[in-house]
């Protein structure tokens, strides 16, 4: 059985920090925008070529993992995206962890680990499932940043609740 094999996003290299950059930005749009500011970038794994990218949207399924694989698998026209890989702002929720695997990502990087909602670090780890595909995933990619966007949006609901 594959081992999971988490790297440190302290050796991303110049071209997994730009994809990640562009994650940044396209969250940062949406949070402009009174939206929740998460995005998702896919790119060829090896020449770094962006595929699909995606934001998130006001419905309970328009999560921006989901809608980039969407896009990504109607580009090039397969059911398997073991050729790409998928950054996103946060650590993804179980039901885009499982997308994740069916589609056999190659490889997920992501910001901020999401303590009640996540599906790979935390929650139900979607990734150790026995009868799913193995995902290697770098995590706290410019963690920082993601986690500063993650709260600025829910201190800006809290405050329009006043």
């Amino acid at each position: 059985m594959k081992e999971l094999l988490i790297h440190s996003w302290l050796m991303l290299n110049s071209n997994s920090k730009l994809i990640m950059e562009r994650v940044i930005e396209l969250s940062e749009i949406n949070l402009k925008n009174g939206k929740i500011p998460i995005a998702a970038v896919i790119v060829d794994k090896k020449n770094y070529e962006i595929i699909s990218e995606s934001q998130n949207e006001d419905s309970p399924i328009g999560h921006a993992e989901l809608l980039a694989i969407t896009k990504a698998l109607k580009k090039l026209n397969t059911n398997r995206l073991d050729s790409t890989n998928l950054f996103v702002t946060i650590e993804p929720c179980p039901m885009c962890a499982y997308a994740i695997s069916k589609c056999h990502i190659n490889r997920l990087y992501f910001g901020s680990e999401d303590e009640k909602g996540g599906g790979v670090i935390n929650g139900p780890r979607i990734f150790e499932s026995h009868n799913l595909k193995k995902i290697d995933y770098v995590s706290h990619c410019y963690h920082e940043k993601t986690t500063q966007l993650m709260q600025s949006f829910f201190q800006l609901k809290r405050n329009q609740q006043l």
